[in-house]
């Protein structure tokens, strides 16, 4: 199988204890995904910066090709603030502004690279919303992660990435069975194949259109819980691969309930490393 993460990278900074980790949805889908045994790239703009040598060190260190990544001169690395205490972060802002190396403008010659994949996953923090409509023609699975911010969950944003979108993927508070069908509704209606729910403690829903699936949290006191929702979507995803989903297909209910937990487990794991996957630097970096 081959993954393509698409998008983002960034520098999850620990304030209170002054580690910095590499990060990013796309970033982490891809790195998990080499974890995992998959031929795995990641595909997004690095920026020229002493904190790009940390994405790409992690990169190099987890085999992950980023071949077609491109450096902007003279950009920053986005750089997200937490306070980390007990493993639960609380944010506390974001450095990038004007200087960040942006979103990734696909280029002509980077479709047919895009063609050689079994599965692409994206994300809005990629910022690449007017780009994600050139992947639906591709024979690649394709999914997203649309976060939990309000802002991505609007009509207007939906028609911008729902374009032949495989699998959408959001973070939510617990939900009712009613409230579920709700929610996934304009989804589905445009063609959305699976949406996947996670909810924290109360457990993960992915709804197919018809059915509802449900899967279990399993209940740790966690190293660190950054990263926990790309570890899941990438063990989650890759599950459903290795039982044949395929572009266009809805997997069975009975392959969504192993995949959930097959992906329960490997994120569960996640959580007792530091950082989204147990890289970690202490270097006097000027943050």
């Amino acid at each position: 199988m081959r993954l393509l993460g698409l998008g983002d990278n960034v520098i999850d900074y620990y304030t209170n204890t002054g580690a910095i980790y590499p990060g990013g949805n796309a970033f982490n889908a891809a790195v998990h995904a080499s974890i995992l045994s998959a031929e795995a790239a990641y595909m997004g703009n690095l920026a020229d910066d002493a904190m790009s040598e940390v994405i790409v060190d992690a990169l190099n260190r987890f085999h992950v090709d980023f071949s077609r990544c491109r450096k902007i001169p003279g950009t920053i690395t986005k750089c997200c603030r937490y306070r980390v205490t007990d493993g639960e972060r609380t944010y506390l802002g974001i450095t990038a502004g004007d200087r960040w190396s942006g979103p990734l403008l696909l280029q002509e010659e980077d479709m047919e690279y895009l063609r050689s994949f079994s599965l692409i996953h994206s994300s809005c923090n990629a910022k690449m919303e007017e780009e994600m409509s050139r992947l639906s023609g591709l024979p690649a699975l394709f999914t997203y992660d649309f976060g939990e911010k309000e802002k991505y969950r609007t009509d207007s944003y939906y028609d911008k990435i729902c374009c032949g979108l495989d699998l959408a993927l959001f973070s939510c508070p617990p939900m009712e069975e009613s409230e579920i069908r709700s929610f996934c509704e304009p989804l589905h209606k445009r063609n959305t194949g699976l949406v996947l729910i996670t909810m924290g403690s109360s457990g993960q829903c992915v709804s197919d259109g018809t059915s509802l699936v449900y899967g279990k949290a399993e209940f740790i006191d966690p190293v660190d819980t950054m990263g926990a929702g790309d570890s899941f979507l990438t063990a989650f995803v890759m599950a459903l691969c290795e039982q044949g989903w395929t572009k266009g297909r809805i997997p069975a209910p009975a392959m969504i309930g192993l995949a959930l937990e097959k992906a329960t487990a490997y994120s569960t794991a996640n959580c007792m490393k530091k950082g989204s996957f147990g890289y970690v630097t202490y270097a006097g970096h000027p943050l």
